[in-house]
């Protein structure tokens, strides 16, 4: 980002052109005077040494005034932070499992002011949303995100009345995107949808808050999406990816291949919680009084025991855990009988609001990107389809991180809830 001190020098010493060129790429913020206040830049103690004798570093850092303001973060974890400060909020991945409320897209922060809290590992997630909670002024959106860190005990916790809206990221994904590690912290999105803040402490949202809600903001004026970093990898765009098309008609609900699912959401896990990340879903719409579904099941276990490994496959009933439970019994039926993930979604989040499902059983297939690819009748689902859509994942799959790197991904998340 740069800020005041370094345009000067660089007006001094650069071209009209490189200007005009260092403008266009420069964070956007609406509505603020001042813009957003980077945190001192400091050596890896967190002491908040400044580099001159004006209250800035040389890199143009906010003056020490503004230390206490920050949490004390070793300089990997806050330049990672730091990274998406003045630019619009990473794109939300459709991996993301959503408690206490619809999942938020990138559109849902503008109009507000948003506090993203990162939770996990052994300590109380709900304990910590809940004081955070109360500390926020009125008229401020807490979301919660929990990190892979004991992600798969989450949906226990925040099953029933969770404290606020919360994203568990058991791939880590979106973490890595939003430069969130271990150690929990607070970002801040401003009314255009751009990342205001990040890492402050509680003295600090106190103190920025009220000002980023009475800011005005112009509606035409849109955050800009980060660049790419400088000497990063190109990568191969989605669009030159080719996935198979599958022309059949959709049957007993909307067809909604190409289009983006709002959020891969359930209520509750029967079997342990799985990881999405870089698998095809196919997602089972069913239920235990249907005959028609527990005859499928059999021919989902098989393609699961085949191609478990590059697609996770979901059987998800809207039935009620009381209900479920007896309808199992009823039709002599036990969890160990599914060979793939079972969930529970009374209130049809996917089946209903999104592919409209007016019977059952209903499978539906969507890659990492959150697009959905297939749809129709388990039982027609050939092994031939599957294999074209996980050649066609293979090829768009992101590069593998560097081991050893900083990153949920690169530290294998999720891996274990396979």
């Amino acid at each position: 980002m740069i800020q005041a001190p370094l345009v000067a020098r660089l007006c001094i010493a650069a071209s009209a052109s490189f200007l005009a060129a260092a403008a266009f790429a420069a964070p956007q913020y609406g509505g603020s005077k001042g813009g957003a206040t980077a945190p001192p830049m400091t050596d890896g103690d967190g002491k908040g040494k400044v580099k001159d004798d004006k209250g800035k570093d040389d890199r143009g850092a906010a003056p020490m005034s503004e230390a206490k303001y920050y949490e004390k973060l070793d300089k990997e974890d806050r330049e990672a932070l730091q990274a998406n400060v003045g630019w619009v909020i990473p794109k939300p991945p459709a991996t993301l499992n959503w408690f206490g409320g619809e999942a938020m897209a990138r559109s849902d922060f503008q109009g507000k002011v948003t506090v993203i809290r990162s939770v996990g590992g052994k300590s109380s997630p709900r304990v910590a949303l809940e004081k955070v909670k109360k500390a926020l002024p009125e008229g401020v959106v807490l979301v919660g995100l929990h990190t892979p860190e004991q992600a798969d005990r989450a949906d226990n916790i925040f099953a029933k009345d969770p404290p606020c809206l919360v994203a568990v990221d058991a791939s880590g994904e979106w973490c890595d995107a939003l430069g969130v590690w271990k150690r929990p912290v607070n970002i801040v999105i401003d009314k255009t949808g751009a990342v205001r803040f990040a890492g402050l402490s509680e003295d600090g949202l106190k103190a920025k808050l009220p000002e980023l809600l009475a800011e005005e903001t112009d509606e035409s004026v849109e955050a800009k999406e980060k660049p790419a970093a400088p000497g990063a990898a190109a990568t191969k765009p989605a669009e030159d990816v080719k996935w198979p098309e599958f022309l059949a008609p959709v049957d007993s609900a909307s067809d909604m291949r190409g289009k983006t699912i709002p959020g891969f959401t359930v209520a509750s896990w029967i079997t342990p919680r799985p990881d999405a990340s870089g698998r095809l879903v196919a997602i089972d719409f069913w239920a235990t009084w249907c005959g028609p579904c527990r005859a499928a099941i059999p021919h989902v276990n098989e393609l699961n025991d085949k191609y478990g490994k590059d697609m996770l496959f979901v059987g998800i009933s809207d039935e009620k855990d009381s209900a479920f439970t007896a309808g199992l019994k009823k039709q002599k039926l036990k969890p160990a009988d599914f060979r793939y993930s079972l969930a529970l979604d009374p209130a049809g989040t996917l089946k209903n609001k999104f592919f409209g499902v007016k019977g059952i059983p209903h499978m539906a297939i969507f890659s990492p990107d959150g697009i959905v690819r297939w749809q129709g009748h388990p039982m027609s689902l050939q092994e031939s389809d599957i294999e074209k859509m996980i050649a066609a994942n293979r090829a768009n799959a992101k590069p593998v991180a560097t081991k050893g790197a900083r990153g949920w991904a690169a530290s294998g998340a999720g891996q274990k809830s396979r």
